[in-house]
């Protein structure tokens, strides 16, 4: 075994040269992520005024101002949290037979907590989402901003005010913005090793077939078979010995 594992040593020293064949798996996987578009923008908005009326959910009758919602992360993380609903957001009709699974819904949730925002524009108030799913972002923005868009006309009304006379805008998709194509990222390093380990694997896995297709001695058991006659002794590689001005040229056996 030691005689194997020292010419498979041997191998690979001899051939060291062509060891950057084992970066070659991870850069195509780093150039590869680097032109795949990485970050998507997805809106929707609709016109309404900045004073307007939110109705608190979970109160038959509470309303809330507008504005704390837009100014507040934590009033904007609490309309998340209590508007949730996976199958609705995913846009499954209602009596929908198959649950979603833990695993996914606890997905959705997590993109809703940290990838969607709300702000103000031009007078519109715009639901955006700023992530890597681009399907998943498209049903958030949509859900969130319809569902706003009731809860400010349920505000309204609870206020007295006739529905339609508030707000007559109707959420809307905005254009697509370009997606954006990260060079690197942090959440890449892991893969990236993993691919250097499959190169490295790869390399020495050619190796170990290039010996094994090898005609020649593997061990000493297997020449004192060969040659039935008894091992004595090994020599060293004498080519590994470095050669200095004490150090003789040619070795006689």
């Amino acid at each position: 075994m030691i005689f194997y594992l020292e010419r498979l040593a041997y191998r690979l020293t001899a051939h060291w040269i062509f060891f950057w064949m084992v970066l070659i798996p991870p850069l195509v996987y780093v150039g590869y992520m680097a032109l795949t578009p990485s970050v998507y923008t997805l809106s929707s908005s609709f016109a309404v005024p900045q004073d307007a009326p939110v109705a608190q959910t979970g109160s038959p009758t509470g309303v809330a101002p507008l504005a704390p919602l837009l100014s507040s992360p934590s009033r904007w993380e609490s309309f998340v949290k209590s508007n949730f609903n996976s199958q609705r957001i995913m846009g499954y009709p209602r009596g929908y037979g198959l649950p979603i699974s833990p695993k996914k819904t606890n997905t959705i949730y997590n993109e809703a907590l940290t990838n969607l925002t709300l702000r103000v524009e031009d007078n519109n108030l715009r639901t955006i989402y700023t992530g890597s799913d681009k399907e998943l972002g498209s049903h958030l923005v949509f859900y969130y901003s319809t569902t706003l868009h009731q809860r400010i006309q349920e505000g309204y009304k609870r206020q007295g005010a006739h529905i339609k006379a508030p707000v007559i805008d109707v959420p809307r998709m905005d254009p697509l913005a370009p997606a954006t194509r990260l060079a690197w990222s942090s959440d890449r390093a892991l893969p990236t090793l993993l691919w250097l380990f499959a190169g490295l694997a790869a390399f020495v896995f050619v190796h170990i077939l290039l010996d094994t297709m090898d005609s020649s001695y593997k061990s000493e058991k297997q020449i004192a078979e060969d040659t039935r006659l008894p091992i004595l002794g090994r020599l060293p590689n004498l080519n590994a010995i470095p050669v200095g001005k004490d150090t003789p040229q040619h070795h006689d056996l």
